[in-house]
């Protein structure tokens, strides 16, 4: 401190290097009569600052114990202690809540667990810069833990699996797998691997190839000052299956064309004078000529007697189309049947003929009023088309031997031309 006079009036006080000490009331006072004095007060402010003592340093304690934390601080005015989570946790509070902060120097935590474990600080502030915290870590000690997912874990021959095991322990713990209580080496087929973050292991083996002395149960173990443990997981065998995949046979099946032939009965068997001059020379009536005859006398027969007799008066022929296989079972040899249907046929048309010459234009004896034959049988396609086949013989042979009916007489002619037809 020095004091100075300036123009004989004024007196000044220069305090260097000022300390809080320098803190408090000035007077300055002139010795008249009376007295004169005038009074001044210095404030002194200091920045806060966090002793070392009794703040606490780095605190081990064991799960499950009661903690406290002590900050103190300097400063002018007096700091105020507030404590955080250098992670931003929360910070359990005495009355059992949480919270992000909390103000004051002494900071108490009970019965501390593992997520309690960090770095926690303490910060010091009264306004005037800068602010200081300190850095008090708080180290919880437990014995090794072990949890694992999937205690069950399926394997086929040859494929590559990994088990896995999550353990936890401070101080740090001691990991490694076991099987038939012995220590699995690390090597070609056994893999094993640790991962670490914080008090955290996360523990794997990779079985590579795996094979038949493979599968069993195993152990990972996890030790520390405190305790050990471990967990089992049982490896066993997937049977490998096969999927085979069968297709349904395909059946061919051959359909025959589809033929319609509707014919008038009269076309075959003619009454009258038709049929004695068919039975002379052309019982199939194959002459052109006659046909357009038959044709027009036909039609004045269906105009005379109405359409009910006309409809009596025809013979229809299906030839639908059928299946390969319906015919393979239902006849089971068209070629040695061949002369037998012809031979049933002809006598068929033989006993039509004696009904016509009977009845005369009456057919309702031998055709039913729907058109349909009783006689008739039922035909696959096959055999009604070598039928139709051996009747244009027939009359193919009939032709060439009309000239020789007189002299042959009709029954050689007729001999000669089935057999001519059954050859080809």
């Amino acid at each position: 401190m020095s004091i100075t006079h300036a123009e004989k009036r004024a007196w000044i006080l220069r305090i260097r290097d000022v300390k809080e000490s320098d803190k408090g009331w000035y007077m300055c006072q002139i010795n008249t009569d009376p007295m004169k004095s005038q009074v001044g007060y210095l404030d002194v402010v200091v920045p806060p600052d966090i002793l070392d003592y009794p703040t606490s340093t780095d605190m081990v304690i064991r799960e499950g114990s009661n903690v406290t934390l002590k900050c103190a601080a300097t400063g002018s005015p007096t700091p105020t202690i507030t404590w955080r989570r250098e992670g931003g946790e929360l910070i359990p509070l005495p009355n059992g809540a949480e919270a992000v902060a909390y103000n004051g120097s002494f900071l108490t935590i009970a019965k501390v667990n593992r997520l309690n474990m960090g770095a926690y600080l303490c910060i010091a502030s009264n306004g005037i810069p800068p602010t200081v915290s300190k850095r008090v870590m708080l180290i919880v000690h437990f014995p090794p833990m072990i949890w694992i997912q999937n205690q069950l874990v399926g394997a086929a021959l040859s494929q590559n699996i990994t088990l896995e095991c999550q353990s936890e322990a401070y101080p740090k713990s001691i990991n490694y797998w076991m099987k038939n209580d012995t220590i699995i080496v690390p090597g070609e087929r056994f893999v094993p691997e640790t991962f670490e973050s914080g008090y955290k292991i996360t523990m794997r083996l990779t079985i590579c190839d795996v094979d038949l002395q493979d599968f069993g149960a195993y152990r990972c173990v996890a030790k520390n000052s405190l305790g050990d443990t471990d967990g089992a997981i049982k490896l066993y065998h997937i049977p490998q299956t096969t999927t085979m995949t069968t297709m349904a046979p395909t059946v061919s099946i051959n359909t025959v064309p589809v033929v319609l032939v509707k014919y008038n009965k009269e076309q075959r068997y003619n009454s009258g004078s038709n049929q004695n001059q068919n039975s002379n020379g052309n019982p199939y009536n194959f002459n052109p000529g006659n046909s357009q005859q038959n044709s027009k006398s036909q039609r004045n027969k269906g105009n005379g007697k109405g359409s009910d007799q006309a409809s009596s008066g025809l013979n229809n022929v299906y030839v639908g189309a059928t299946s390969s296989l319906w015919n393979s079972q239902d006849h089971y040899s068209s070629s040695s049947s061949r002369g037998r249907d012809h031979h049933q046929q002809q006598q068929q048309q033989q006993h039509h003929q004696q009904q016509q010459q009977h009845h005369g234009s009456d057919h309702s004896a031998t055709y039913r009023s729907d058109g349909k034959s009783p006689h008739l049988t039922k035909h696959d396609a096959k055999s009604l088309t070598d039928d139709l086949d051996r009747m244009q013989d027939l009359k193919g042979w009939a032709h060439h031997l009309a000239p020789f009916t007189p002299i042959f007489g009709l029954p050689f002619i007729l001999a000669a031309g089935y057999l001519g037809a059954w050859q080809e």
